[in-house]
């Protein structure tokens, strides 16, 4: 599969996203200009594109940033960890499973606000997302893993037992694979998820350097634009990353994805020049 062949086949769905983004942007700006053109509370495109570079400009811009992902990721590898430990002895000691089963619909079914209230008067403002976030992704991390190993191929297993494949081949050769799509799948969902979370609970937390302190702050100085940009923000951020995932999800499992090889392809030649004007400039 060619460059050309590639992109050629991506050429619909392309077109149906701008559409899409363009259906999106209509009505954010219709809604700016007639609704909420006196308030503030939404500002058109424009206005919050500019009011982005401005933001940009400003020390905290990244330290909110990066502090928000900081928290983001740790919460994350946590659940994302715990769940597949717990996942794992579910499945070969059924006992740990029923007893996980409350556990497990107790976290999906309590009301996040109502959890992070209840949290805030038992742990301190840096520690709140990061355990939030973790009982609130933790069951979706759990039943992703746990459906992995059960739809793991089971003649595969047994035959690999009749041959006497060594362990490490069957983990590398046969549940790897089979769990890969499974895998991403939660993390991809997961992580997302995960920073819409964090940022829930940071604006009633109150971190001192976030993006839910930035968005309260706004808010509480009634600059209902810069709340506003604040979200768009986040939501640029959420879709950064899970674009980031998603290409490493192509490039992990290329048995799936063909143009996976042409994609590796790019990103070599992209980083082989930024090597050489980086060798250039010095």
């Amino acid at each position: 599969m060619t460059v050309f062949t590639m992109f050629k086949s991506k050429i619909k769905e392309l077109i149906f996203l701008l559409l899409s983004f363009s259906i999106i942007f209509a009505v954010w700006w219709v809604l700016a200009e007639t609704k909420f053109k006196l308030t503030g509370i939404i500002p058109t495109p424009a206005n919050t594109l500019r009011m982005i570079g401005e933001e940009m400009q400003k020390d905290s811009f990244f330290k909110a940033i990066f502090s928000t992902l900081e928290r983001s990721f740790i919460s994350f590898v946590i659940s994302f960890g715990v769940a597949s430990v717990l996942a794992v002895f579910a499945h070969y000691h059924k006992f740990i499973g029923i007893m996980l089963n409350p556990f497990i619909v107790l976290c999906r079914s309590m009301p996040t606000m109502a959890l992070v209230l209840i949290l805030l008067l038992t742990v301190g403002s840096n520690i709140l997302p990061i355990m939030v976030a973790f009982l609130v992704v933790f069951p979706l991390c759990y039943e992703n893993v746990r459906t992995a190993i059960v739809e793991t191929d089971r003649k595969l297993i047994v035959m690999a037992k009749v041959f006497k494949i060594p362990k490490w081949r069957q983990i590398t050769g046969i549940y790897i694979p089979a769990m890969l799509p499974f895998v991403f799948s939660s993390v991809i969902g997961g992580f997302g998820l995960n920073i819409k979370v964090v940022i829930s609970a940071e604006v009633m937390g109150l971190p001192s350097m976030s993006i839910g302190h930035l968005i309260l702050s706004a808010r509480q100085g009634f600059n209902f634009g810069i709340s506003f940009t604040w979200l768009v923000i986040a939501v640029i951020l959420c879709v950064y990353c899970e674009g980031i995932l998603r290409l490493i999800r192509r490039l992990c499992m290329p048995y799936k994805y063909p143009d996976s090889k042409i994609i590796k392809g790019l990103i070599i030649k992209l980083f082989t020049r930024w090597s050489l004007l980086q060798k250039g400039e010095e």
